[in-house]
């Protein structure tokens, strides 16, 4: 039940980041991110990408690294299963 929960909210908040983004103020930026690591454990593209993203931005890979311990259980899986060194 928790997985399908993740994943429509994790759907709803990636859509709705997409048509919020053009504003001033990064609240669409901000769901999207959420979004996508909700779904990224799920679906093997969203991982791909985020994999990519690391990869690209080794900055922010070390940002994610550091406070790891302090995400939600979901959110270690997620950032666990993109780590760039696994791709």
């Amino acid at each position: 039940m928790l997985p399908i929960l993740h994943q429509v909210l994790g759907s709803t908040l990636v859509v709705t980041g997409l048509i919020v983004l053009p504003l001033p103020i990064p609240f669409g930026l901000i769901m999207l991110v959420i979004g996508f690591a909700l779904l990224a454990p799920y679906i093997p593209i969203v991982q791909r990408i985020i994999r990519h993203m690391r990869r690209r931005w080794p900055q922010v890979d070390a940002i994610l690294l550091r406070y790891r311990d302090r995400f939600p259980p979901v959110i270690r899986k997620t950032i666990d299963k993109t780590h760039p060194a696994e791709g």
